[in-house]
């Protein structure tokens, strides 16, 4: 399926806020909301973002009806997430890929909603982006390369960048779209309708709070599932307190488990829940060169 690719976000642009996942703090989602309005943006909030299903944002039904409105409206120029949590799976089975395919726009968001970007990349042929969200980093405040890859990618300004990583596990080169996001949430879709699509791609992998046991088994479930066989290329990026308290930590899981890859393997590139968040967009042409220790954009993912 060819990627489809949203148009640019042009200034005064309306961008349309959802909860797809956890229920919102309200001023955190006014702190996020008031930081598009400075940068430039409009911003619309779903009617029922302040929702609250305990730890949900609502039912899922309204949740995902909030979702593919905003796509279907031609006055809403992309869409931005507040925050992820969990729930942003439940949307999947309310949504016509087929009908949000004609809308293609940016659509942004990580952690849970990178289930969401998945599916948009390979049900819909969208390009997506695996970054900031309103309530959650906008809030706290974009700064440095977060801002400036953020709004310089979703503009169109920025149209390639090439990024340096921390470390090296295999090398080697490779050019493929990148697909991923958080390794707990990707692990929930296997054996689903779902299941994330990882051949001839390169891999992104985050996470946060787990355990290097639990990084482990769910890198144990990818590669039994034959997720990790025939890939182009796998990124790691931010794992996030995530260190346990004995000898064996996340790099050492990490190393065993990819030491002998057939395909370049690096670590430490910042994107996730660290201190930087920089934006990938997936489905478009990235180079992964373990070599030189970098990860390029190669084409604009943007119109």
């Amino acid at each position: 399926m060819p990627v489809r690719k949203p148009r640019p976000l042009q200034p005064g642009h309306t961008i349309g806020v959802v909860a797809t996942a956890g229920c919102v703090d309200g001023c955190q989602l006014e702190a996020g909301v008031e930081a598009i309005r400075r940068a430039g943006f409009k911003a619309e909030l779903a009617p029922a973002i302040r929702e609250r299903k305990g730890y949900l944002a609502g039912a899922e039904a309204a949740r995902a009806k909030a979702l593919a409105e905003f796509f279907l409206r031609d006055d809403i120029s992309a869409v931005f997430c507040a925050r992820g949590g969990f729930g942003s799976i439940q949307l999947l089975s309310y949504l016509d890929p087929g009908v949000i395919a004609r809308h293609p726009k940016i659509f942004v968001g990580y952690s849970d909603v990178c289930v969401l970007l998945n599916w948009l990349l390979g049900r819909c042929g969208m390009t997506a982006f695996h970054g900031p969200m309103v309530a959650m980093d906008l809030a706290r405040g974009l700064a440095g390369r977060s801002a400036d890859f953020f709004w310089g990618t979703l503009s169109g300004e920025k149209r390639a960048w090439e990024v340096k990583v921390d470390g090296v596990i295999r090398t080697g080169r490779a050019e493929a779209g990148m697909t991923g996001g958080c390794l707990s949430i990707l692990v929930t879709t296997l054996g689903t309708p779902f299941e994330i699509d990882t051949a001839g791609k390169i891999l992104f992998l985050e996470d946060v709070g787990e355990k290097p046991y639990r990084i482990e088994r769910m890198l144990t479930h990818l590669r039994m599932a034959g997720k990790l066989e025939a890939l182009a290329g796998l990124v790691f990026g931010s794992f996030t307190d995530c260190e346990g308290e004995g000898e064996r930590g996340v790099g050492e899981v990490v190393q065993e488990f990819f030491h002998d890859a057939p395909y370049p393997v690096v670590t430490g590139f910042p994107a996730g829940h660290g201190r930087e968040n920089l934006t990938l967009p997936f489905g478009v042409r990235m180079a992964l060169d373990a070599s030189k220790g970098t990860v390029s954009l190669l084409e604009s993912p943007v119109a």
